[in-house]
């Protein structure tokens, strides 16, 4: 699991909480201070990406995948 943390660290900003039985993660552009948003909220502090799930290695691997797959489309 640790793997997918630094794969996704290395693309983008990382916030990740749970609800109830549920983890959440949420993508931010590398250049966004995901922290920030609640002292200056605006367009450009928006999440790129987020889901959830109940099973936390999933949830990673979901966002890493789709992290991957936007890397390419860019190429």
């Amino acid at each position: 699991m640790e793997e997918l943390l630094k794969g996704l660290r290395e693309l983008h900003q990382i916030n990740i909480y749970s609800v109830d039985e549920n983890w959440c993660i949420q993508l931010f552009d590398l250049d966004v201070c995901p922290n920030d948003y609640d002292v200056q909220p605006c367009p450009e502090f928006e999440c790129v990406f987020e889901t959830s799930g109940n099973v936390l290695y999933d949830v990673l691997s979901d966002a890493l995948e789709w992290a991957k797959e936007q890397l390419e489309n860019q190429n």
